[in-house]
């Protein structure tokens, strides 16, 4: 079953800012939620919150966990997840306002008596988010760029969001859309997708769709929510499609493996796009990355076509996109989409599928 665990900031309860709204919205959606009330949150000491967590034998953290905090609860993250069994990796942690050292303040100090082992720590979480203001009063930004260079993830930064809390911006905190979009990963519609692929050919720019809007265009019927579509651009076109994009609030998010041919950019409404750069070569194919590398998108990869709604779109192949799923840990959406895909182009399963 899906859990989130919600851990608030110093001197916090579990009733302030957004914690309540984002425990309903969650649970609406079939999530086991638990909000604590941290034990001397005056004074946050990692040994007593984990000794406290790890006391609640009816909470299991395993392969369908996230964990969110909020300032030193972001910070709590870090501690536990490097206390957690062995064998016992999160789906994602949410770290926002996040901080890397006690800022000074000896109400924090606690939290940094035993040093974090961030190699330990970034294997312990599948995905990590850390969500930051421009202008967070307390915690500079530096210290989040600092968590992130150590730990990878994706760093998202919004735009005059202070401590992202009640005290600091207002009552709009009250609730915290951004993060239950981005958590859930429903902000990329179809009618963004259209909107989106339409504006490029528009603009005489050809991009080709991967990834998950990939598999529902070949499908021809969306199969789940997507927080973001997957483009396979050319390289000559990336400047073109990054002005148009920015036009429409799309940013760049700093991401701990992005390189120049991968990279996200997103918007204040938690929708990402997700480019994937190619330089055509003369039989049609895709160079992904350097050449010496010598990944690429084949050609026959690059001549799928589907539909979402009743717009025609570009993508990859069923063939290339049910290979494309196969070669790493499987999860159930992987299940799903390469059997929707096998059975609609009577394509053969791939072995690691049938064993399953």
């Amino acid at each position: 079953m899906k859990n989130a665990l919600v851990l608030h900031g110093t001197s916090g309860n579990s009733h302030e800012n957004w914690f309540p709204w984002l425990e309903k919205e969650l649970q609406s959606r079939g999530y086991k939620v638990w909000t604590p009330d941290l034990p001397g949150a005056e004074k946050p000491n990692i040994q007593r919150y984990n000794d406290f967590i790890f006391s609640n034998k009816d909470w299991i953290f395993d392969g369908d966990s996230i964990i969110v905090g909020h300032s030193s609860g972001a910070v709590a993250i870090l501690g536990l997840l490097q206390a957690l069994p062995k064998d016992v990796v999160v789906n994602a942690c949410y770290l926002v306002g996040s901080f890397r050292n006690d800022l000074e303040w000896d109400a924090l100090k606690e939290l940094f008596v035993e040093p974090f082992n961030f190699d330990l720590i970034k294997q312990k979480s599948r995905l990590f988010y850390f969500l930051h203001s421009d202008n967070d009063p307390y915690c500079p930004l530096s210290q989040a760029e600092y968590l992130h260079a150590k730990i990878g993830g994706d760093l998202i930064v919004l735009q005059g969001q202070k401590h992202f809390s009640v005290g600091t911006f207002g009552e709009a905190y009250r609730q915290f859309p951004y993060l239950l979009h981005l958590i859930i990963g429903d902000s990329m519609t179809q009618d963004c997708v259209i909107d989106l692929y339409t504006q490029i050919e528009n603009n005489g720019i050809k991009i080709w769709l991967d990834g998950g809007w990939s598999v529902d265009a070949l499908l021809e019927k969306q199969t789940r929510p997507h927080g973001d579509v997957d483009i396979v651009a050319q390289e000559k076109d990336v400047p073109a499609l990054l002005k148009l994009l920015e036009k429409k609030g799309y940013h760049r998010v700093k991401r701990g493996d992005e390189t120049d041919w991968n990279f996200i950019v997103g918007d204040s409404e938690a929708r990402f796009v997700d480019f994937h750069i190619i330089n055509l070569d003369k039989q049609g194919n895709g160079i992904y990355g350097p050449a010496e590398k010598g990944q690429m998108y084949y050609a026959e990869a690059l001549t799928g076509k589907g539909k979402i709604g009743n717009l025609e779109i570009h993508c990859i192949s069923p063939e290339w996109m049910v290979k494309f799923h196969t070669g790493y840990k499987l999860r159930a959406q992987d299940y799903l989409d390469v059997t929707q895909l096998c059975k609609k182009f009577g394509l053969e399963l791939p072995e690691e599928y049938c064993n399953e």
